[in-house]
């Protein structure tokens, strides 16, 4: 790298990518970004590498943990960047992805609409029902164990509320399939559909999942998503 890509990327590569991940989350407990290539690609525009190791984001409200990112071959629109402009991707890129959830991070996340709204679409999929309409769930308890998800909450429904229980193992299939099985839903309102015993989700094809871990406390997570301009 010559001394005319150091300073680019030093300069105005290196903020200017803290700066955009910075913008897409409320709080990071620390952010590193480490830029490599060569000085023709990278004053063509094209990054050859990029590695990006975040602790402790928040993303609406969602509480990340921490994140290993690597992508390769990212076009971006440098001479606008260079001018001050704010740096945008000029082609898809594949980025890989390391995570890892404790059990607080999932905990604290409940209160984010994001993650509550979308347990509760989760489980009106599941039951095919139209209770949603009618229904409010409060999910106030995660926990996680080895091989298995267990999400806990306070069900209202037609004037009563009673604890609804979701607990779950999940695998991959495929890379982007998550596999939910076994699936148990326990609540003592009688929840049409609520015997099923299984579930899939597809993530679609943006997403080729490689390892997916759950221990004690912990869920881990590796894999390949596409982000698109």
């Amino acid at each position: 790298m010559t001394n005319q890509t150091r300073g680019i990327v030093g300069s105005v590569l290196a903020p200017a990518c803290r700066v955009w991940l910075r913008s897409q989350v409320s709080q990071v407990d620390s952010l590193q970004v480490d830029i490599q290539g060569g000085s023709r690609q990278i004053l063509g525009g094209t990054i050859p590498r990029v590695a990006v190791v975040a602790v402790g984001a928040i993303y609406q409200g969602l509480s990340l943990g921490s994140i290993d990112l690597v992508a390769n071959n990212i076009r971006i629109n440098l001479p606008q960047v260079v001018k001050g402009q704010p740096l945008r991707l000029l082609e898809p890129i594949a980025v890989m992805v390391e995570v890892e959830f404790r059990e607080t991070d999932l905990q604290a996340s409940l209160a984010a609409p994001l993650l509550s709204q979308a347990i509760t679409d989760l489980l009106t999929q599941i039951l095919a029902t139209s209770h949603q309409n009618q229904w409010l769930i409060d999910w106030d308890r995660v926990r996680i164990a080895p091989h298995t998800l267990i999400l806990q909450g306070n069900l209202t429904l037609d004037g009563q509320t009673v604890p609804i229980e979701i607990s779950m193992g999940i695998a991959v299939l495929d890379g982007h399939i998550l596999d939910l099985d076994p699936l148990t839903i326990t609540c003592s309102i009688d929840l049409p559909g609520s015997k099923i015993n299984s579930y899939q989700i597809d993530l679609g094809n943006d997403v080729n999942i490689t390892q997916l871990q759950l221990t004690t406390g912990k869920l881990r997570c590796q894999g390949r998503i596409q982000v698109n301009p």
